[in-house]
């Protein structure tokens, strides 16, 4: 007779060579399935269309027309025109002050292309320029009518005045792109001004010599047309090292990406080595048993990390910066700046992702990156970009922390160059996300939601878009873990109990 296969005879075969073929077909069948399920490929789909259309609108927006969406972009202007007496046609002379005509034509027709030009003293200005307030200094110096009247009167004289002068102080420590709309404004003004005080030297000079019967010669007429020479000048030039203005923008951005990015590697990490969530490297695939820790006391673990993560990391950019020749002025200075701000925005981000879950890390992406680069003031200044972003600035720390690493590295670690504010913002910032954190975590501890699949029930109507009209897909927690939860909130009662 012959010898026929048993049932489980006939599965241990199939575990053999013809198994591959046999689960091929079904993983087919299975990637079929849910792929015809709009419920599977949707969501990722619309999540990162809507993510990235965002970050396009933002990051374009903010630097695609900088000179039309000029607006409050500031700058100082210094008069010392002692003015001077005037010839007149009819041989007399009259008093009057050529700066200040200049500098009322200069400030209407700056307004009107969006830059605030506002007077003040020439220390108060360099102070404004030195310390980023202002973008730009225009100072007329004090001859200025008379040098316009001599002008006028070598014409006449046949004799070679010193020519008007207008000079145009920037700082590329404010920003590169803000010294290039500086420069422009300066050539711009140029153009204004000579037309304003060349129109008025040739009709004078012209009706003197018409009287004198002297012929008024176009070599002359050139001269007269354009007597003023603006100056562009900066009076104390970054040193080598500075990437001409960007290295703090650069610095800044280091810095937020230490504290989001590490934030998350943390908890990966930490998630991974507690058991919370599964370990993968290649095709290894861990899953470790759960430690019976609370929400809270992973959260606080992952603070601790993140704090030496700041400290030792402030140091290697340091150490790497001064490898590469950035110039560091105050070293220490912004080592200590650099830890606050990789505590601050560490702290914050492991506090979204530990009360929000996964959402966090997208709120996290959406606040510290996709709001904060356009926002930064560090390529494109605020000035120049259209309101909305002056309005992000106010609260977005990628913006505080480039005042404060700018002020650091070009404003001699000066507080009202920004770094005042910059720190103190920070602070508050870490405080939030030290009460978020700690705030959310314990009240998801008291509601007894433990971090474990079943951990908490979920809504019907949050369960039936999740999981459709099939089975629940949520696994059942570890036993081990249940019970070390179980006897951790039994000790909590009766601890409550017993101090009642």
């Amino acid at each position: 007779m012959g010898r026929h296969d048993t049932g489980e005879e006939a599965r241990q075969v199939g575990r053999g060579g013809h198994e591959a073929p046999t689960h091929d077909a079904e993983a087919g069948t299975t990637i079929a399935g849910v792929l015809r399920s709009p419920r599977f490929w949707l969501a990722p789909l619309l999540l990162v269309v809507v993510i990235m259309s965002l970050m396009a609108a933002f990051y374009m927006g903010a630097v695609a027309d900088p000179q039309r969406n000029l607006h409050d972009f500031p700058i100082a202007l210094v008069n010392e025109d002692r003015g001077g007496e005037v010839d007149n046609p009819d041989g007399g002379t009259t008093t009057q002050n050529f700066g200040d005509e200049v500098a009322d034509g200069v400030i209407s027709a700056a307004a009107e292309s969006g830059i605030a030009v506002h007077r003040t003293d020439r220390t108060t200005a360099l102070n404004e320029l030195n310390s980023g307030k202002a973008y730009g200094v225009v100072v007329i110096g004090p001859n200025f009518t008379n040098r316009a009247v001599s002008l006028g009167r070598s014409a006449v004289l046949q004799a070679k005045p010193d020519p008007m002068a207008i000079d145009v102080f920037i700082n590329r420590g404010s920003g590169t792109f803000a010294s290039a709309v500086t420069t422009t404004f300066a050539d711009q003004m140029s153009e204004q001004v000579n037309a304003q005080v060349g129109q008025r030297l040739v009709a004078t000079v012209r009706q003197t010599l018409v009287k004198a019967d002297v012929p008024f010669s176009g070599a002359a007429q050139l001269a007269l047309s354009n007597p003023v020479e603006v100056k562009v000048v900066e009076p104390t030039p970054l040193p080598d090292g500075s990437g001409n203005g960007l290295s703090a923008f650069y610095y800044t951005l280091l810095l937020i990406l230490a504290g989001f990015t590490g934030a998350m590697m943390v908890s990966i990490v930490v998630d991974g080595i507690l058991g919370q969530t599964p370990i993968e490297f290649g095709p290894f695939y861990q899953l470790r048993q759960r430690l019976a820790i609370s929400r809270w006391g992973t959260l606080a673990a992952k603070w601790t990390i993140m704090f030496l993560v700041a400290v030792v990391q402030s140091a290697l950019f340091i150490g790497v910066c001064t490898a590469v020749g950035t110039s560091l002025p105050n070293a220490f200075s912004l080592w200590v700046f650099s830890v606050l701000v990789i505590t601050a925005v560490g702290v914050s981000a492991s506090s979204m992702m530990a009360v929000f879950g996964n959402p966090g890390l997208l709120l996290n992406l959406l606040f510290f990156v996709i709001l904060g680069l356009p926002s930064s003031g560090g390529t494109v200044p605020l000035e120049a970009s259209p309101r909305l972003f002056a309005w992000i600035a106010a609260f977005e720390p990628m913006h505080l922390v480039y005042l404060g690493a700018r002020a650091i590295l070009y404003f001699d670690a000066d507080f009202d160059a920004g770094l005042g504010r910059s720190v103190i913002q920070c602070i508050i910032g870490l405080i939030v996300g030290l009460l978020l954190g700690w705030g959310g975590t314990k009240l998801y501890d008291r509601k007894g939601w433990h971090r474990f699949p079943g951990g908490m029930t979920l809504p019907p109507r949050l369960a039936k878009l999740l999981d459709g009209e099939g089975p629940a897909t949520i696994t059942t927690p570890s036993p081990a873990h249940v019970a070390a939860v179980d006897r951790e909130k039994a000790a909590g009662e009766v601890s409550e109990s017993g101090r009642t």
